[in-house]
């Protein structure tokens, strides 16, 4: 049974997720809360309780080139992954608050995820 301390909202972006692991992953996230979201990656597991960074451009009037969250993955499932937030500082509080309260960021209707494959240089 999943515990969660806020909400989620619906909110389709392309990520890339930084695993010390695997390395680099292409995926998309399916929703997003203040403490965590939803990454799908295909056939891609990540290790429970693994550490990641997911790297994202947000969308909108207060748009972010690059948007890094980090946090640790808590739960594989449905060829995806859930992950908490590590503590956000004032300036990721305020970007996920701008994605999360004008549902401006994002796409509204889920696509299908990335290929899951590892990136290479």
């Amino acid at each position: 049974m999943e515990h969660r301390y806020t909400d989620r909202k619906r909110m389709v972006l392309d990520v890339v997720v930084v695993c010390p692991c695997l390395g680099l992953v292409r995926g998309q996230s399916v929703n997003l809360g203040n403490g965590g979201m939803f990454v799908q990656t295909g056939c891609i597991t990540l290790p429970v309780n693994a550490p990641v960074k997911i790297h994202f451009h947000s969308p909108g009037p207060a748009a972010v080139e690059n948007a890094e969250i980090t946090g640790m993955v808590v739960h594989q499932k449905d060829e995806g992954f859930g992950m908490m937030f590590d503590e956000l500082d004032g300036e990721h509080r305020h970007l996920l608050d701008q994605l999360l309260g004008n549902g401006e960021g994002g796409r509204e209707a889920a696509t299908p995820a990335s290929q899951g494959l590892p990136i290479t240089a």
